[in-house]
């Protein structure tokens, strides 16, 4: 099946997992997220935002894109958003976004209320993944760091991992109490969302910029 996803500027990284994009995935890029999408490699179907941005704003003009106002209640990152659920996809993943502008870092992460978060987050700086109810992760290694917070600012989660160096059980996950820069203490973990709950599970990636 194929899915959605939104390209964005700042902190995007400088690889994706192998497979992550397929034949029919519709792509998306906000603003200077063509940019992303262009140094990754990608080929995208919509571009949308004042592309003020872009480094590349002529090359936009000639792909399907969808240009707004400069002065706008919302940000680029939000209209793409807006574009794919509008388009009938129920989920996306979201590529960079990660860095440069605290203020729109912050933005970004309030569209999780509003819309729902990303069923995965690629940074220069991360791979952080959603976690709906239950998820094992696997292919790790003893003592790897990692990071869960909740999906959204206001919504906190209840959640069970054991095999971390600081186990958490039942522990009542909020934007006061992230478990951060926990460590890994098997090759796999099980993370468990009372209730049917969200969060965010974060692994740093090496190719994050110094």
């Amino acid at each position: 099946m194929s899915k959605a996803i939104i390209c964005t500027g700042g902190g995007a990284p400088s690889l994706l997992p192998f497979g992550l994009i397929e034949d029919g995935d519709y792509i998306v890029a906000a603003d200077s997220g063509y940019d992303t999408a262009r140094a990754l490699g990608l080929s995208v179907d919509l571009c949308v935002g004042d592309f003020d941005s872009t480094l590349f704003p002529s090359e936009i003009q000639s792909k399907a894109h969808e240009r707004s106002l400069r002065d706008k209640d919302e940000s680029d990152t939000e209209l793409a958003i807006k574009k794919v659920l509008s388009k009938g996809f129920q989920q996306y993943l979201l590529i960079g976004g990660g860095g440069f502008r605290m203020d729109h870092l912050f933005a970004t992460f309030a569209l999780f209320d509003l819309y729902g978060p990303p069923e995965a987050w690629y940074t220069g700086y991360e791979a952080v993944h959603l976690v709906r109810g239950y998820q094992r992760f696997e292919g790790l290694k003893a003592g790897q760091h990692v990071s869960l917070f909740p999906a959204s600012f206001s919504k906190d989660v209840s959640v069970t991992a054991k095999q971390l160096q600081w186990p958490l059980e039942n522990y009542r996950l909020s934007m006061g109490t992230l478990s951060l820069s926990n460590r890994t203490t098997d090759t796999f973990l099980d993370v468990f969302a009372k209730q049917g709950g969200m969060l965010f599970v974060s692994f740093p990636v090496a190719d994050k910029p110094r």
